[in-house]
């Protein structure tokens, strides 16, 4: 409902007349009236411009406050520096004191500096501290305000890292004394906040001490990745940044000890995104570490290769192909797909040439997935071969890469296997087939109606609907062949406008319901999490099944399967998953689910960290990497998720080449162990997705100190991104007045969010 409104403002907004007296408009009752008014001011040309926008700082809506503090950075004077640093600690959300922040800053960052430095105290000082690290580096010499140094010894740790944040990022000569003094504390939290401060503000004369803190073979993740992009933003403050990365990946790659040497790998991985890296230089990294003695180095070097991209990334790539460890190869397997197939035969003949000569299956698969190129002749011979793969799961990804690549070729093979004994071959003959988009492929996907496991049923059935766009029931196969017999010769199964139509229609889409629409959903009903409360709260189908009745449920290989906490399955349910995932299935679980279906149905990536005790906690969490598609919306400016962990399986990466870790927190590290609460990674044709959070058990019911309507919109915003249409449209509702009745109104979508952009891109791209 709230996402409708939003997005109903929007359009309101976006059709609202010109504005020819911002002024009168500025008096209007309407949010939006004003709101267009001091857009109409933030274009300059009016008298009294900066008076007017002084006086909308202080309007009631605080979408209205946001604009009004952006354009004063362009509109204002001297006399709004003064209102705007006030702002930027006393601003009723994040949003709004952020805005404020960088516009003092572009008009007077010192007079800005010394006003918010004397705020560092009390209630307000994780604001000031935020504010100021925002403002500091446009300053001229400046000290660290002694609040702030206090702040580090602050018994509460979100009041230390705000601390150490600031203190990095307000020092000037003595930042080396600084960076020093944080690095030897005794909290985690501090010298991540200090790492994070140096990546801000980067300095050349940082290298020493920040690659330092990098050759303590105990660095955690959490901490090491903050350091990586610290270093490498000072390497490129430098005078000569290649010779200075050069020399430090040289330093690091050398360490007797695998986990520092794997940090040079890291650090290639971060240069290759720099202005100052170019192709000469990430490969002459990436060389060095290309004969690595540890696989795990070579195999995160190799990760960077789609990242360069072009030719030498390919030979490269190609290169590896032939290297010692499968980890290693699988990676490179990926990179070749990363970096695209369509136009270089060199790869794709090397992968076929690999696939016969390949022992290890898991990475068998990863090339048979690879060559799942539309329109390409020449991957239909390996492609046919690897259906009759001793391993299943090589067989079945084989299966429905031969139908990807809609050759006519490919029908008659898995129309055979689409007889076999094993379900799961059968089953990956039927989604082999529905790639085909041709109708010779209907019959044989028709006869597995009949089929005697149910998840075969499903997806055939499925499709069968999705191509006549009419119901007729699974368990009438006899109507689905008459339907056909009338129906053949006139059906239409591919128009190349449908791939521009989908992406028109998922690729900015911020509802859920829409993006979820006509998707099989089923959800494994549970102890510890309910996600089906969401789902129902945004009025998206879905169904239930329980521990030992997937078979029984059958999944739909184009659907989504949800583990809830617990997450516990049985053998069989685990072989349904695994074979839905390699088929193009998309799993995601939650916190438990981690370790009793995730890990169990692929073991080796993840696993649970162990740590040093039950942990119950609630940690703010961190974006690992703010340009990841898979976080639109999830961390919006301003926004950061407070994710409650109750007795939480946190996640163990094993194969970071692998597994992309997309948010993770300070917080829960320094008390646990380890940070990393969400990562994904693929398998087969499908997707798993962990989340160490509840879906469902989020929000306002579990927040604290919350005495204030106000206060809760304004927990709403920062931890929860809800919009500042949701909250005009809802301001006056009683239910504010309460925790409890609030959740009830207003849900934390932000997990869901998550699993939401999977699901997005996976319908925008068609498969």
């Amino acid at each position: 409902m709230f996402r409708i409104l939003a997005i109903l403002s929007v359009l309101a907004f976006a059709a609202r007349p010109t504005v020819d007296d911002p002024e009168k408009l500025l008096r209007s009752k309407d949010p939006l009236d004003r709101l267009a008014a001091v857009e109409a001011l933030a274009e300059g040309g009016h008298e009294k411009v900066e008076r007017l926008l002084l006086d909308a700082l202080d309007d009631d809506d605080w979408e209205v406050q946001e604009a009004a503090a952006r354009a004063l950075g362009t509109r204002g004077g001297e006399k709004a520096v003064k209102e705007l640093a006030e702002a930027s600690w006393k601003g009723p959300v994040a949003r709004v004191r952020l805005a404020a922040a960088r516009s003092a800053a572009r008009l007077d960052a010192d007079d800005a500096f010394d006003r918010v430095a004397k705020k560092t105290t009390g209630d307000e000082a994780l604001a000031a501290c935020a504010a100021l690290v925002r403002i500091a580096p446009h300053a001229g010499t400046r000290e660290v305000p002694r609040n702030v140094k206090r702040l580090v010894g602050d018994k509460d740790a979100r009041r230390r890292a705000a601390g150490a944040r600031a203190m990095v990022v307000c020092s000037d000569a003595d930042r080396l004394e600084v960076l020093e003094e944080l690095f030897a504390d005794e909290h985690l939290g501090v010298r991540a906040a200090a790492a994070e401060g140096a990546a801000i503000d980067p300095r050349a004369d940082q290298v020493p001490i920040l690659r330092a803190a990098l050759e303590a073979p105990d660095v955690t993740r959490t901490l090491e990745r903050r350091l990586v992009r610290a270093l490498a933003a000072s390497i490129g403050a430098s005078e000569d940044p290649v010779a200075l990365a050069d020399e430090v990946a040289a330093a690091f790659a050398g360490a007797s000890d695998a986990r520092v040497a794997l940090r040079a790998a890291w650090l290639l991985r971060a240069r290759v995104t720099a202005e100052w890296c170019d192709d000469d230089c990430a490969f002459a990294a990436f060389d060095a570490l290309s004969t690595h003695r540890d696989e795990g180095v070579r195999a995160v070097a190799a990760s960077a290769l789609s990242t360069i991209g072009g030719d030498g990334a390919r030979e490269r790539a190609r290169a590896l192909l032939a290297d010692g460890a499968p980890r290693v190869r699988r990676q490179a397997v990926r990179e070749l797909r990363e970096l695209g197939l369509a136009d270089d035969d060199a790869s794709r003949d090397a992968l076929i040439a690999r696939l016969s000569d390949e022992p290890d299956a898991a990475t068998r698969e990863e090339v048979v997935v690879a060559l799942a190129l539309e329109g390409d002749d020449a991957v239909v011979p390996a492609l046919t071969a690897a259906l009759d793969d001793p391993e299943w799961g090589v067989a079945a990804c084989a299966a429905v890469s031969l139908g990807l690549t809609r050759a006519a070729d490919g029908i008659a093979p898995l129309q055979a296997m689409s007889g076999k004994d094993d379900w799961r071959l059968r089953g990956a003959a039927v989604v082999g087939l529905s790639k085909t988009l041709q109708k010779d492929a209907l019959p044989a996907i028709i006869a597995r109606l009949e089929d005697a496991e149910p998840t075969v049923v499903r997806t055939a059935h499925a499709y069968l609907e999705t191509v006549a766009k009419r119901e007729i029931a699974a368990d009438d196969p006899a109507a689905w062949r008459d339907w056909f017999r009338d129906n053949g010769d006139r059906l239409r199964l591919y128009d190349p406008k449908e791939l521009e139509e989908r992406r028109q229609r998922y690729g900015y889409v911020i509802d859920p319901a829409q993006v979820f629409q006509g998707l099989d959903v089923l959800v494994l009903e549970s102890r510890g999490d309910h996600i089906q409360n969401l789902l129902g709260h945004l009025s998206i189908e879905h169904r239930m099944t329980r521990s030992g009745a997937v078979a029984e449920s059958g999944l739909d290989a184009s659907g989504v399967f949800v583990s809830n906490c617990t997450g516990e399955i049985l053998g069989e349910d685990v072989e349904r998953l695994a074979w839905f995932t390699r088929v193009g299935g998309y799993v995601f679980g939650s916190c438990w689910a981690l370790s009793e279906t995730i890990a169990r149905v692929a073991p080796g990536p993840v696993r649970r960290a162990a740590t040093n005790g039950d942990v119950l906690d609630d940690v703010l969490a961190r974006p690992c990497n703010e340009d990841s598609v898979y976080l639109d919306g999830v961390f919006e400016e301003g926004v950061v998720p407070v994710y409650h962990l109750e007795g939480a399986h946190l996640i163990e990466v094993r194969e970071p080449e692998h597994v992309e870790v997309l948010v993770d927190s300070p917080e829960c590290a320094e008390r646990w162990g380890n940070g990393d609460l969400a990562c994904w990674f693929r398998l087969g044709h499908g997707v798993m997705l962990d989340s160490t959070n509840h879906f469902d058990l989020q929000g306002l019911e579990l927040a604290r100190d919350l005495k204030k309507p106000e206060e809760r919109m304004a927990y709403a915003v920062d931890h929860m991104g809800i919009d500042y249409a949701t909250i005009r449209a809802t301001r006056k509702e009683s239910w504010w007045k309460s925790n409890t009745k609030a959740a009830r109104e207003v849900k934390d979508l932000s997990t869901l969010e998550l699993v939401t952009n999977f699901v997005r891109l996976r319908r925008v791209e068609g498969r």
